[in-house]
């Protein structure tokens, strides 16, 4: 069983320098206990080397697998008690930087918890390190080096002999293909890349490629590179195949440069055709290729790889992406396997056998497997529910689940930990990135890297996981980019087996009345949705759930655990949760970075919420808050406040780390001086307004932009009731993306949007409106018209909302 620690490693690596800014802090620490603090700092730093080893492992024994688990619970609980011991030191609030130094040292001092408290954790938190660290010696972690065993048998064989007449859905693939492939053009050297997620067909859709290209090749071959990417290997069998007359016993067969010179030469002045199959990196591709010697003859290289930075280095343009099966299709493939024959499904089966197709998802993988397996079974409803859709139990299945655990295998560290996280969302469930991206921060995922924010490398680490086909995209945004994506059933299958093997997770479904038996502490739960048995399941006992870290409710509100006996959590998400919700004890959530009650039915936020000191996300659009409290104005870390139509109070320009806001009520008489005030934030980078213009306004020019301020500002999106938006002259000059939305029409008293020409930097503008809004459609227009004028580069995007007619 392969570990997962690619948070660990991260926070292990980390945490002695959290210690080490403990000591450096002016907090009165215990006698004696600066030197556990160094000790742990010590320990740490020695422990990584082991762990960051033990990564490496795929195989690992059960005594390292223990001792992964041992150093993951100690690292939470250590981090745990340092950020605790922060808070509760700093719990006076700000000092004063004129304050008397000894004024400033009494008041951390009375402000310590108490001593024999610390004491006591401090002297279990030490004989854990050294409990830990003992075992560590004794399993001689430290210096062994990493293992990776390859399979005996390589799962993929049954594609590479498959037989061409039951081959289901691959006419118009090998047809595109072949054209790819066999297509005039240039006589040069062409590589053709087949791309796509494991056991989507990719080697299946290249073997026939391969067997029915013939004409004009002299030389041909066909190799396997698999991820131990042993070159000279892949050199030797490429050699063989072309070259009669070498043999794999001479002294050159493991000598990578020599084996390139004789392939080179030996195909010179011929015209080939090569299929490399299963490319795992853009490195090992770089050494491979300069075998092929540019002869201008029309030789033809088929490369097979899962990742789509490899694909693009290898061929450029000449790129096919394989797709999952259609219906049809998977259907015939199905009944091929399960039944011998299309059709063949009894009707006692029918609805059981759409189940299982739609959990395989059109992979061909999946129902090749699972039809195989079904088709050795007795043809019961029972049998079939049980073996078609119990995968994580099921050990007829390794073979399947083998070849996506490559895919997990090759991942480094960090996107090993940001893929497992994925498994508290469910199946087939829509994701936002904003949301996952804001998410994985809080959660610590993310490590700072100059240039680039924490968000921004969120991202980056989703469009690695896209291009490896490990997710897939659903929505797009304006700019191509992606807004939303989806997990594939059987990769979420999957990473719901590593996770809970590994305790990375803990997973509730509504007809469990309590958290399942798990080995080890709970740092992540997710209570998810089980339909009619949701409204009716008990609440989950704080108390076992005390160390969690994260919650996620995707269920019933009333599941939720007590929050005040949730001390060290860092992201509470109940987006979408339906029922009553309480909150009382969540401003004594100190480290929470994360809070997420859009879509709930929560009315009011706590008086308190400025006591989240920690907190760097509120999402409260879609629900009944109308008012935020004063006491948000404290939140010194809160970078995205997403207040929906709750009204902001006075003085929020002091909110200096703010990169993104979105706010409600602009345009109401009361609310005058509210874009004057946004506009001297100067670290706002994305502003979303609802401006609630009346129609009876006799102020012509409700919401105005003016010249000066929004000076970090990239994206302002504003959703008006009527089109009545004012851009001055040099207004919002560092402004690239502009999205307007009018759900009404243009009345007499409304001033339409003027002054876009203004926007100096605009490069995306997106309009939306009502189709039947004859008033909105011309004001739009004529936009669109001073856009397109004034910014000939800006892409301009209109959207018709037809919903309304």
């Amino acid at each position: 069983m392969e570990i997962a620690v690619g948070a660990l490693s991260g926070m292990v690596e980390a945490l002695p320098g959290k210690l080490g800014e403990l000591l450096q802090q002016e907090y009165e620490l215990l006698s004696g206990a600066r030197g556990d603090v160094a000790f742990f700092q010590a320990e740490l730093r020695t422990m990584n080397a082991a762990v960051v080893r033990c990564e490496a492992l795929e195989e690992p024994d059960v005594q390292t697998t223990s001792w992964i688990a041992q150093v993951r619970d100690l690292a939470f609980d250590i981090e745990d008690w340092v950020d605790l011991f922060a808070h509760r030191v700093d719990a006076g609030g700000t000092h004063d930087a004129d304050s008397h130094r000894f004024s400033r040292w009494i008041r951390r001092l009375t402000t310590i918890p108490d001593r024999h408290v610390i004491a006591t954790e401090l002297k279990e938190l030490r004989a854990r390190v050294v409990e830990v660290s003992e075992l560590r010696k004794r399993y001689s972690l430290g210096p062994q080096m990493p293992s990776r065993h390859a399979p005996a048998v390589d799962p993929r064989l049954f594609a590479l002999y498959a037989d061409s007449a039951g081959l289901v859905g691959m006419d118009g693939p090998r047809d595109e293909v072949m054209g790819m492939v066999t297509g005039q053009g240039s006589g040069g050297l062409k590589v053709v890349s087949i791309v796509g997620m494991a056991g989507s067909g990719k080697t299946t859709l290249a073997r026939e490629v391969y067997r029915l290209v013939n004409a004009g090749f002299k030389c041909r071959a066909s190799v396997s590179v698999g991820r131990s990417s042993d070159v000279a290997k892949v050199l030797g069998d490429m050699l063989s195949q072309v070259d009669g007359e070498y043999s794999r016993g001479r002294g050159d067969a493991g000598d990578v440069a020599q084996l390139i010179g004789r392939l080179k030469q030996h195909l010179q002045d011929k015209r080939y055709l090569v299929m490399i199959d299963d490319l795992w990196s853009v490195q090992t591709w770089g050494i491979i290729k300069h075998c092929f010697p540019e002869n201008n003859l029309g030789s033809r290289i088929i490369t097979t790889t899962r990742i789509e930075a490899v694909a693009k280095a290898g061929s450029g343009d000449h790129v096919y992406r394989t797709c999952l099966l259609d219906e049809a299709d998977a259907e015939t493939l199905f009944s091929q396997r399960a039944f011998w024959s299309v059709g063949g499904c009894p009707a006692h089966l029918k609805d059981v056998s759409a189940q299982i197709m739609k959990k395989c998802g059109g992979l061909p993988l999946a129902i090749v497997s699972v039809g195989g397996l079904l088709a050795s079974k007795v043809r019961t409803r029972d049998e079939f529910e049980r073996s078609g859709l119990e995968w994580r139990a099921n050990s007829e299945l390794q073979g399947m689940k083998q070849i996506i655990k490559l895919s997990y295998s090759d991942l480094p560290a960090n996107l090993k930990a940001c893929l497992l996280h994925l498994s508290i969302f469910p199946e087939n469930h829509e994701i936002e990135i904003e949301r996952l991206a804001r998410r994985w921060v809080a959660e610590g995922f993310i490590n700072e890297q100059r240039g680039t924010s924490m968000k921004e490398t969120a991202r980056n680490y989703i469009s690695e996981l896209i291009g490896r086909n490990l997710i897939q995209p659903s929505q797009l945004n304006h700019n191509g980019t992606h807004r939303s994506y989806v997990l594939h059933p059987v990769i979420h299958d999957f990473i719901i087996c590593k996770s809970m093997e590994d305790n990375f997770v803990a997973l509730v479904h509504a007809q469990q009345q309590d958290v399942p038996p798990v080995n080890g502490t709970v740092r992540r739960l997710s209570l998810l949705n089980s339909g009619k048995h949701d409204q009716t399941a008990a609440q989950i006992d704080g108390a076992k759930v005390s160390c969690a870290r994260s919650i996620t409710v995707f269920s019933h509100t009333g599941r939720t655990p007590r929050l005040n006996e949730l001390s060290v959590l860092r992201v509470l998400d109940l987006e979408g949760c339906q029922g009553p919700l309480c909150l009382d004890g969540l401003y004594k959530l100190l480290l929470l970075r994360y809070l997420n009650l859009k879509g709930t039915d929560v009315s009011e936020l706590p008086a308190q919420i400025g006591e989240l000191r920690c907190l760097e996300t509120l999402d409260m659009r879609s629900t009944e808050v109308k008012e935020l409290p004063p006491s948000i104005l404290r939140l010194e870390k809160l970078m995205h406040l997403l207040a929906g139509n709750a009204k902001l109070p006075s003085g929020i320009s002091k909110m200096k780390s703010l990169l993104t806001l979105s706010c409600s009520n602009i345009g109401k008489s009361a609310d005058a001086d509210i874009i004057q005030e946004l506009s001297e934030m100067a670290s706002l980078r994305e502003l979303e307004l609802f401006c609630n213009v009346p129609r009876t306004s006799e102020d012509k020019k409700q919401v105005v932009f003016p010249s000066d301020g929004f000076q970090s500002l990239k994206k302002l999106s504003i959703r008006c009731s009527l089109p009545s938006v004012t851009f001055v002259t040099d207004a919002l000059s560092k402004v690239e993306v502009l999205e307007l939305k009018f759900e009404g029409g243009l009345s007499k008293e409304s001033s339409g949007v003027s002054g876009v020409e203004h926007l100096s930097g605009l490069k995306h503008m997106i309009i939306e409106f009502s189709q039947h809004d004859a008033g909105a459609a011309a004001a739009m227009a004529a936009v669109k018209k001073v856009a397109e004028k004034v910014h000939p580069n800006c892409v301009i995007i209109v959207n018709v909302d037809k919903t309304d007619q």
